[in-house]
């Protein structure tokens, strides 16, 4: 027995959320995605799960779907927002010199 379960974040800026979607996508986590711009809401395929990231009245996106998968998957993609962000917003004086993961730890060796 499932139940449908809703979380809310504070993910707000809708091109992070597809930059850490295709980087997913990229790396296996999630089959495919596809947008729905005017409902502003996102419908994932994790492997047969069916998740929907939506934008709501608050303007950050909530993620729901099966409450066994939507927790584990909306903390892979706060990291992955978070990444993709940070990525994006580095000052011009430094460049990523490594990345890697460790045990579901992303890590980044910046250099200037």
């Amino acid at each position: 027995m499932s139940f449908y379960t809703t979380i809310k974040t504070e993910i707000s800026n809708k091109k992070y959320v597809i930059a850490a979607l295709e980087e997913m996508k990229r790396r296996g986590e999630i089959t495919n995605f596809q947008l729905n711009e005017r409902k502003e809401k996102i419908e994932i395929d994790r492997s047969g799960d069916i998740i929907n990231i939506a934008r709501e009245k608050t303007s950050n996106f909530g993620v729901a779907g099966d409450a066994r998968v939507v927790k584990s998957f909306s903390d892979r993609l706060k990291q992955f927002y978070a990444y993709e962000s940070i990525k994006d917003n580095l000052p011009l004086d430094f460049e990523i010199a490594k990345e890697s993961e460790v045990g579901g730890d992303i890590m980044i060796l910046l250099k200037s």
